[in-house]
């Protein structure tokens, strides 16, 4: 009776030891936001021999409500460490829920912000009536991506050029089937910026753009002066609309007074909101109350943020305040009627800004 009742207690304890061989492990927080993220789950079998067996993945939101359910019939699962393969998805059956996040992850690939859990199984075949059963689960906020920020023209601006470019900064993380759509309407007397875009006849909608920019549409008619515009950009995916940015508004209000030949424009910590005309010369001025030396500035397109001008001349600065006279008509990177912006980098622990329009 007493070998009996030993050999019993051994058996359980091997069907536990069997029972804690499987661990599944996963980030959340690096590979949770996009359905093809849950192939980087590790299963690792400690046992002594390789295991048979399906695999299963349940995501479900906050409310507990299914987003999706991925099956995968046969996983024979070695000893150590497995890896889920990058072609698991093609081969296995995918059910979506009812999550209100269904929609987004069955068109896009991405999970929405919000919260979820991801339970992930492993049902060890040899086990009657029913297999048996290795969980392990994980809980996961999503946060809004990086947001989607306009660039120019500047919220409030007034600006002479009547065919502008317009320029905003991608949200984090950018997927590569990622498209943008901008929207430019005018904007009536006691009418606010959203109202706008929302009733108001489109000036420009242009969709499935690829680059963070767009210059002016040649078949668009030219702005008109004294006229506000609103204007906002959207990111989608095929029909759907993944985010968008803020409104922002623009008047196209040009100053016919004479610039004087010897005015300068200040270059301060922050952007002011109308641009500087400078013709083929930009006048500004910068206050230095450190020692003289080599200034290091930069200019940028505002229509091609990314990629700084090159060949600029080299500019000496001085201690206390100093007047430059940057000549600008040799160099071919400036484009009449382009908004520029002018960096300075070493005068303190400040960056000195200036944004200007470049006339011929």
């Amino acid at each position: 009776m007493k070998k009996i009742l030993a050999f019993l207690i051994g058996m359980l304890c091997t069907m536990g030891a069997v029972r804690a061989q499987v661990n599944i492990s996963f980030e959340p927080a690096l590979h949770g936001q996009t359905l093809e993220g849950l192939t980087m789950a590790q299963v690792v079998n400690a046992g002594p021999r390789e295991l048979m067996g399906s695999f299963r993945i349940l995501v479900k939101d906050g409310m507990g409500r299914t987003v999706v359910n991925v099956y995968l019939q046969d996983f024979p699962l070695r000893q150590g460490a497995n890896r889920l393969q990058r072609n698991m998805l093609s081969n296995s059956t995918i059910r979506f829920g009812e999550s209100t996040a269904v929609p987004m992850l069955s068109q896009t690939g991405r999970f929405p912000e919000g919260e979820f859990e991801y339970c992930f199984q492993y049902l060890e075949k040899g086990f009657k009536p029913d297999p048996e059963i290795h969980e392990n689960c994980y809980h996961q906020t999503i946060l809004p991506a990086t947001p989607l920020l306009l660039i120019d023209p500047y919220n409030g601006d007034e600006i002479c050029n009547t065919r502008p470019s317009f320029s905003w900064q991608p949200p984090v993380p950018v997927t590569p089937d990622t498209r943008y759509r901008i929207v430019v309407a005018p904007i009536a007397d006691k009418q606010d910026a959203a109202t706008a875009l929302a009733q108001n006849k489109p000036l420009i909608n242009i969709a499935d753009l690829r680059q963070q920019f767009i210059t002016y549409p040649p078949q668009v008619p030219d702005l008109v002066q004294g006229q506000s515009y609103a204007w906002q950009v959207f990111v989608h995916s095929r029909d759907l609309v993944i985010t968008r940015s803020e409104i922002w508004r623009f008047t196209v209000k040009c100053d016919t007074a004479v610039q004087e030949k010897d005015s300068y424009r200040e270059a301060k910590p922050v952007l002011e909101g109308s641009y500087y005309l400078a013709k083929q010369v930009l006048h500004f001025s910068f206050n230095n109350p450190y020692k003289g030396g080599k200034l290091d500035y930069s200019i940028i397109d505002l229509s091609d943020p990314l990629t700084p001008i090159k060949k600029l001349p080299k500019v000496h600065m001085q201690t206390g305040v100093n007047l430059i006279d940057l000549r600008l008509e040799s160099n071919s990177s400036f484009i009449n009627g382009h908004h520029y912006l002018l960096k300075i980098n070493n005068v303190g622990s400040t960056e000195l800004v200036l944004k200007f329009n470049y006339a011929d």
